[in-house]
């Protein structure tokens, strides 16, 4: 816990407090000393900080689930009016990449394949000629706003050419992202949830409309492969195609999840470096260290905080009795700060042992089905900028490092550069 701490107790800490979300772990080290498994009556739910809990629940998935039966409990989009929306002009908000077992393995088994390491690995000079591009286009310039001139259009721009999607869409597909995450910030308006809806309805539409060009021309992309591949249906037994339904919501998951985490990762990667300035100079003398660099940020300042899960029956856990139907929030951030797991918590360590074991891609049979994706964009990204950038400074008078505010993600709203080209 960090001196002058402002929560003394559990009980003082409420996780939708815009303050606690600016700075969680201050909150997190209360919560785990205190009641690593508490229920925290604003939310509703029981806040899980310990990493051994976290681990343990993300390791059963059949006792603690975390697909669309959720929705029943903890609906993402509360209004009525604005789910009515999906009935009218769209088509049902479905994540089949969030099913529970059996369906879930089912589902992964399709995309698993076109995310694996040899996979992205066959795309590399694609993702190293991106990063060149986009750094390209602003080295001359000295200084740049560098979430918007390179942490966001990185991603998109990868995710995309994964997809199958032109790069000329990528400015609408990047407003259509934003809204498909808004409504995890909770807590929204009707207004707010009705424009959120409206526009991960246009996201729908052209996501159809691409799938009504790749029925008649595939390529060698995702969306492609969706519409040729059959699933084993769990009722019936039987092969079949995938619906548009579960096509439309695997690849607007994806799309999501392959660009908003990774953009958060590679800013949150620099406002490291600028606290922590020693870590550049490692980085430059030794680029092996580079690997545990990423690794690091994804623990210490982890994209998504946090997610739900569903007890699926009465059972125990840290003592705590948890009932049938009850609500966790599993706080990815609080494990991943866990001094019994990571020693100095707090501090970067380029030589940590156990760096890649954090929960920041989550754990089990849910494992993000991007991360070998992003870990290695950041991986390739990290190591070009070093190459072409000779020196990072930050921009104090420009930034106050704020975070966007919201229960479960972690991401600065900009992040300014100052450099010297190489």
């Amino acid at each position: 816990m960090s001196q002058g701490c402002p929560y003394r107790t559990a009980a003082e800490i409420d996780l939708m407090d815009p303050v606690v979300q600016e700075n969680w772990f201050e909150a997190y080290d209360v919560l785990r000393a205190e009641s690593p498994v508490y229920f925290m009556p604003q939310l509703g739910m029981y806040v899980l900080t310990r990493y051994e809990d976290i681990e343990y629940v993300l390791r059963r998935p059949k006792l603690f689930s975390g697909g669309p039966d959720i929705q029943d409990v903890e609906p993402l989009v509360k209004f009525p009016e604005a789910r009515a929306l999906y009935d009218r002009k769209g088509w049902t908000r479905y994540t089949p990449l969030s099913e529970n077992l059996p369906m879930h393995r089912h589902y992964r088994g399709l995309v698993d394949p076109k995310l694996s390491a040899a996979e992205i690995r066959r795309r590399e000079p694609f993702v190293r000629g991106v990063i060149n591009e986009l750094i390209d286009t602003w080295i001359d310039e000295g200084e740049i706003e560098f979430m918007k001139a390179f942490a966001e259009p990185l991603p998109m721009i990868v995710i995309a050419e994964l997809l199958g999607f032109p790069r000329m869409d990528l400015p609408q597909l990047k407003v259509w992202s934003a809204a498909w995450v808004l409504p995890f910030s909770r807590g929204l308006t009707l207004a707010q949830e009705l424009d959120a809806v409206q526009k991960h309805i246009e996201l729908q539409h052209y996501i159809f409309e691409a799938m009504q060009h790749k029925r008649k021309q595939p390529s060698d992309d995702i969306l492609s492969h969706l519409l040729q591949v059959e699933m084993e249906d769990v009722k019936t037994g039987e092969r079949r195609k995938l619906t548009d339904t579960e096509i439309i919501g695997i690849t607007d998951h994806l799309l999501i999840g392959g660009n908003e985490t990774t953009a958060f990762a590679i800013a949150n990667g620099l406002w490291l470096l600028f606290r922590h300035p020693e870590m550049e100079a490692a980085l430059r003398t030794d680029p092996a260290r580079i690997k545990n660099f990423v690794e690091e940020t994804l623990r210490i300042e982890s994209p998504t905080q946090g997610l739900f899960r569903y007890v699926s029956e009465d059972t125990e856990l840290a003592g705590v009795h948890l009932p049938k139907g009850a609500m966790l929030s599993i706080r990815y951030g609080a494990g991943n700060h866990d001094p019994a797991r990571f020693p100095d918590p707090n501090q970067p360590d380029l030589a940590r042992k156990n760096a890649g074991r954090h929960l920041a891609f989550g754990l089990g049979e849910r494992v993000c089905p991007g991360a070998t994706l992003s870990r290695l964009e950041q991986n390739w990204a990290w190591e070009i900028l070093l190459q072409r950038i000779a020196k990072f400074h930050p921009v104090p008078q420009k930034d106050t490092y704020e975070h966007i505010k919201g229960m479960w993600m972690r991401a600065l709203g900009q992040i300014h550069l100052r450099f010297e080209a190489a």
